[in-house]
């Protein structure tokens, strides 16, 4: 592979996870693997930003201060233009035809992060997690210099991979104030042991989606240590319950709409908390 596109795929986020494709009455597997994944993205940095106002107020967090946090530090997604179809319909078409490459221009770095507690009785608790995001100048690579072909650019970088389907969509990303509207790439197909895969190429949000795609971001901090026994936080739990049509049971996982991009927890997952029943079990000066 050239230096220049190894430096592209890099910054594109065009990365391989397996990921198990669902079925939607209402579109097709592909749109809504991906609409789940920018679902994810956009609440795991909610509960980052839970995890962080907590830290600040030193755990007397009050439901105004956590609020205006989470308002700041929204990360409002739009997802639309999904052209979705067999890959052969793009093999031969230019890299930036399908998805025009950075020139320099704003993107998001995106950190992922695993967070583990350890508690008094010896406890510990990990979940995955993001950084909060950050604003920065991105690379200048989308120049006339780049002629590779969607079949190219895979033969280079994943030759082991077989890809049959894709997923082209418009993307609008507004974050503390500034907002990008581009296109961005989903491949679908198998690895070398033919297990499902999935490659995201996203050149503002990086490997974000890729990221939260194979992760559950399930809040485990907050729901089942001492991290989360605070009245805002579980006033913000309460308020981001979800319907059980959309949660798997036993899974450990966020429940998502892919039409809405929200996501929460079930109500039996909330209920089930050890840091909620402690909090609405018992009355509390906290």
């Amino acid at each position: 592979m050239t230096p220049l596109l190894r430096i592209v795929l890099c910054c594109a986020g065009l990365l391989s996870s397996s990921l198990t494709f669902a079925a939607d009455n209402t579109m097709t597997p592909e749109e809504r693997t991906v609409r789940l994944a920018y679902a994810k993205l956009a609440f795991a940095i909610e509960v980052q930003t839970v995890e962080q106002s907590l830290h600040q107020a030193h755990r007397k967090l009050s439901t105004a201060a956590l609020q205006e946090a989470l308002r700041r530090n929204q990360l409002r997604i739009e997802l639309s233009g999904f052209n979705v179809g067999d890959i052969a319909e793009i093999a031969d078409r230019n890299i930036q035809e399908v998805v025009p490459l950075p020139r320099g221009e704003n993107i998001l770095s995106i950190s992922a992060a695993t967070h583990t507690i350890k508690e008094q009785d010896g406890k510990q608790t990990t979940e995955n997690s993001v950084e909060i995001p950050v604003w920065q100048t991105g690379p200048n690579v989308g120049n006339g210099d780049i002629h590779y072909t969607v079949a190219e650019m895979l033969a280079l970088n994943q030759p082991n991979d077989i890809f049959e389907r894709y997923a082209a969509y418009t993307v609008v990303v507004t974050f503390q104030g500034p907002s990008r509207k581009y296109r961005a790439l989903a491949l679908f197909g198998k690895d070398a042991k033919g297990a499902g895969e999935v490659s995201f190429t996203d050149t503002v949000l990086g490997s974000g989606p890729q990221t939260m795609s194979a992760s559950s971001s399930y809040p485990a901090v907050l729901l089942e240590t001492v991290e989360g026994q605070n009245p805002a936080v579980v006033d913000w739990f309460e308020s981001k319950q979800m319907p059980l049509a959309s949660c798997t049971s036993g899974t450990r996982d966020v429940c998502c709409d892919p039409a809405t991009l929200k996501c929460g927890i079930s109500s039996l997952d909330l209920k089930n908390a050890s840091a909620y029943a402690a909090v609405r079990g018992q009355s509390s000066n906290y």
